[in-house]
C-alpha cells in the first residue's frame, strides 16, 4: 500500500495590486505543500471568495478600495470563527495593527518579511498559533497599555487557575506546543482551553484573547514585549 499526499493547504489571496497577485500566483506555484483556490481585487471579493471556496488561510491586504481588508476580516470571522486570516501588509503602524487584531485576524505580518518568515507565519496561523513580529507585537502591547479602559476585576471574568497558567505562556508569545510542554498536557488540550478562555472574554481568535487579557489586567503586559 502506498501512503498518501497530504492535501495541499488552500490560499485566498486578497490584494488590489496586481503585480502582487502575479507575485504571489507564482510563489505559490513553485511549493507543493500550497494552492492557490482564489484572488481578490478588494474586501467585498474576499468575503465572496471565502464563503464560496473556503480557503484554509487567507492572506489579506489591509488597504483596498472599497471594502477594506479590516472589514472583510471582520466580515470573515464574524461568520467562521475557525476562520484563518492572516494581515499581510505594508502598514505597521498601532493603528491597522489593533484594528486587524480586533477584526479577528489569526495574525499580522509585513510583506517585507520574506519568504521564509512568510512560510513560517502561515504555518503558525494554520496550528492556531499567533505569528507577529517582535515589533508588531511591541506596537500592539504600548497600543493596548495606553488606552482608557475600566477592567473588571479578574475574579470577574471565572477563569481557572489553570487558565490564567494559560494566559501566562501566551502574553510570552508561546506556541501552542511550547505552552503544552510547559503544562503539560497535549494541543489539543491547549486549544480546548484557548476556546473556553475565549468564550469568557467574549472574543474569539487567539490574538483577541491576548488583547483582552491586557485590557482586564489578567497578565502583565510587558511580559509581551520581547526587549
Amino acid at each position: 500500500m502506498g501512503s498518501s499526499t497530504p492535501a495541499a493547504v488552500r490560499v485566498l489571496i486578497a490584494d488590489d495590486d496586481v503585480l502582487v497577485r502575479d507575485a504571489y500566483r507564482a510563489f505559490f506555484a513553485a511549493r507543493g505543500e500550497f494552492t492557490l483556490v482564489g484572488e481578490a481585487r478588494n474586501g467585498t471579493e474576499a468575503v465572496e471568495c471565502y464563503a464560496t471556496l473556503e480557503p484554509d488561510i487567507v492572506l489579506m491586504d489591509l488597504q483596498m478600495p472599497g471594502m477594506s481588508g479590516i472589514e472583510a476580516t471582520g466580515a470573515i470571522c464574524a461568520k467562521r470563527r475557525d476562520a484563518c486570516v492572516v494581515a499581510l501588509t505594508t502598514f505597521g503602524t498601532r493603528e491597522y495593527i489593533v484594528a486587524a487584531l480586533r477584526a479577528g485576524a489569526s495574525g499580522y505580518l509585513l510583506k517585507d518579511a520574506g519568504a521564509d518568515n512568510l512560510l513560517a507565519g502561515m504555518h503558525q496561523a494554520l496550528r492556531g498559533d499567533m505569528p507577529l513580529s517582535s515589533a508588531v507585537r511591541r506596537q500592539l502591547v504600548a497600543t493596548v497599555t495606553s488606552e482608557e479602559s475600566s477592567p473588571r476585576p479578574s475574579a470577574d471574568v471565572g477563569l481557572t487557575p489553570r487558565e490564567h497558567e494559560l494566559l501566562q505562556w501566551l502574553t510570552k508569545g508561546m506556541t501552542n506546543y511550547q505552552i503544552a510542554r510547559q503544562m503539560y498536557v497535549s494541543e489539543g488540550s491547549v486549544k480546548q482551553y484557548l476556546a473556553h478562555i475565549g468564550d469568557k472574554l467574549g472574543v474569539k481568535s487567539r490574538t483577541q484573547i491576548l488583547v483582552r487579557a491586557i485590557q482586564l489586567g489578567l497578565v502583565d503586559p510587558h511580559l509581551a514585549d520581547p526587549d
